[in-house]
């Protein structure tokens, strides 16, 4: 099964709801279509497609109390991508402060053609909105040690990764490489900044890691690349994904950094824990 054809695996039946009551027009039997949609994923990724859906999303507040994170970002994507088509350029955040059009709209609107990419990045933007610490205990050098890791420092997730074997280290390297793309694509303008004072929490994660955008990318394009290779991968459907991250990941953050800039950029802090 492609990633895009597992979209009912992710989206609630709130969500169902959300899709049916707003783009179906001309009927009101909204439960019998939401049960039809059960099991035809083509037909809700053609209903996706409507911008009736975006249009609501601005209009509702309190939206992730409506529909989950990953139908949210979802239709934000897909609107990122009908925005994208009519450009010709992108702004590119220096690393020394300012800005600079690059016209390379065309490359990323047609990266994000891909249905399958637009779902791996709608569902790795929606396990951002709720970042997770983990306390792992562990043994070395004869002493047992307690420690908190959090899903969002890329340091933290890199040591976890260090304690398990090579064969195991799928989840971390593609984790390693989604920090990377979500850092660099919806918080660009924070890499670059140096202080952090009354910071969301976020930025200040940010700023203080030290990292460069160049860092961020060249770590996205390196984890991206061995998350590839693993057997794990290709069982998901994701190595082809993965690969074309790796190759093209200065471009596959752009359509990102559109979407927080144009979109998203003042609810950015509120949805991103």
């Amino acid at each position: 099964m492609s990633v895009a054809m597992a979209y009912l695996q992710d989206l609630s039946d709130a969500d169902l709801s959300f899709i049916v009551r707003t783009v179906v027009d001309k009927r009101q039997d909204y439960d019998y279509i939401c049960d039809l949609l059960r099991d035809k994923p083509d037909l809700v990724e053609i209903m996706l497609e409507d911008e009736k859906l975006y249009r609501r999303v601005q209009k509702t507040d309190d939206i992730f109390l409506k529909i989950s994170p990953f139908l949210l970002f979802s239709i934000l994507i897909l609107q990122t991508k009908r925005q994208l088509e009519k450009k010709s350029y992108t702004m590119e955040i220096l690393s020394k402060g300012g800005r600079i059009p690059v016209f390379d709209a065309g490359h990323a609107a047609a990266l994000i053609q891909n249905k399958d990419i637009r779902a791996y990045l709608a569902r790795m933007l929606a396990s951002f909105s709720k970042v997770d610490s983990t306390t792992v205990v562990y043994r070395a050098r004869g002493l047992t040690y307690q420690r908190q890791f959090s899903e969002l420092d890329f340091d933290d997730v890199l040591e976890l990764a260090g304690l398990v074997e090579l064969p195991y280290r799928y989840d971390f390297y593609k984790r390693l490489a989604d920090i990377s793309l979500f850092i660099s694509g919806v918080f660009p303008d924070c890499v670059r900044r140096t202080k952090d004072a009354d910071a969301h929490a976020v930025v200040k994660y940010i700023v203080n890691s030290g990292r460069t955008m160049e860092d961020y990318e060249e770590d996205g394009r390196r984890y991206y690349d061995l998350a590839s290779t693993y057997d794990e991968a290709r069982e998901q459907g994701l190595d082809h994904i993965l690969s074309q991250f790796a190759e093209n990941f200065t471009t596959i953050r752009k359509p990102l950094n559109y979407l927080a800039e144009n979109l998203i950029f003042q609810q950015r802090v509120q949805w991103f824990i």
